[in-house]
């Protein structure tokens, strides 16, 4: 290539810009590396955050399931009682 073609005004244009974009990438990751480590940071402690929430929180709930389980169970008993009664009842009359 003849070295008259890297100063033409076209030339020069090109490589200003490609030494602008690559020097906005430089800035920008720059800037946005310590943005995302402070967000990684903060996602983190809401992770650790919610973690002990739900360790604490999920025995409770098991519990309160099992709780109503055991009521369901029961209504269900006391509800196939009372038509057996029922069915009784209406075959007496």
């Amino acid at each position: 290539m003849d070295r008259r073609n890297w100063k033409s005004p076209q030339a020069i244009i090109i490589i200003a810009i490609i030494v602008v974009i690559f020097l906005y990438i430089g800035i920008d990751m720059a800037k946005t590396k310590p943005q995302i480590k402070r967000d990684i940071v903060e996602v983190k402690k809401e992770y650790l955050e919610l973690s002990g929430f739900l360790d604490k929180k999920i025995p409770e709930i098991d519990s309160t399931l099992r709780i109503q389980a055991d009521q369901i169970s029961k209504q269900s008993e006391d509800i196939n009682s009372l038509n057996s009664k029922v069915k009784t009842i209406t075959n007496n009359e």
